[in-house]
């Protein structure tokens, strides 16, 4: 299978330096998965953003949500992000539509906090993580566990620890934000390679 017909996974994180570790993880354990992330990053043009990350979401298979970023941030006035709880309602709005081919998952820090604060999403089961590569990792293992490439925990760390090695070049070279369309390509294709070369069914 070639690398355009692999399954498409968008990622929706928030876009902060705290949440790096998370974001790279998730692009390191969705590549050893056999998948390609992608991400509104990768769309850089000019188009209303709603349209663009709705098409993005659309076209993928599967996306993965993180809502743990729930507090206030202190500019004035003072507001929550809303933005990535607004991008899981466009998944699930997505994956109820006619002849949808759509997954979502949703992960938080917080046992039950989704409860309280997006009650509407009862009976769905966030996976929790503390925001640590290895944390997010086992996440992943839970919902992905059904897929044909099963890498091992083991192997989602050498994936990751290569992801990091880009991320660190990247940073020295050209730009401190990982967040932007050339870092996430150049992340992408460092989780590839060292997915083909950590995970056996991959390779």
């Amino acid at each position: 299978m070639s690398k355009q017909d692999l399954p498409v996974a968008f990622i929706n994180v928030p876009y902060a330096i705290r949440y790096e570790r998370v974001y790279l993880a998730l692009i390191a354990g969705i590549s050893a998965y056999g998948l390609t992330p992608t991400a509104a990053v990768r769309d850089p043009s000019s188009r209303f953003q709603l349209e663009r990350i709705y098409e993005l979401i659309a076209s993928s298979q599967y996306s993965f949500h993180d809502l743990s970023f729930v507090s206030l941030d202190r500019r004035s006035p003072q507001t929550p992000r809303l933005n990535m709880a607004f991008e899981l309602g466009l998944a699930v709005a997505v994956s109820r539509s006619a002849g949808a081919n759509h997954q979502w998952f949703v992960f938080d820090t917080v046992p039950y906090r989704l409860d309280k604060a997006l009650s509407d999403l009862g009976g769905i089961r966030p996976r929790i993580h503390d925001r640590t590569p290895e944390s997010v990792l086992r996440a992943l293992m839970n919902v992905l566990g059904r897929l044909t490439d099963r890498p091992t925990l083991s192997d989602l760390l050498k994936v990751y620890g290569e992801v990091e090695k880009s991320a660190r070049r990247i940073k020295r070279g050209y730009s401190l934000d990982l967040f932007d369309t050339k870092p996430f390509a150049d992340l992408i294709f460092a989780a590839s390679e060292a997915a083909q070369l950590y995970v056996p069914s991959l390779a």
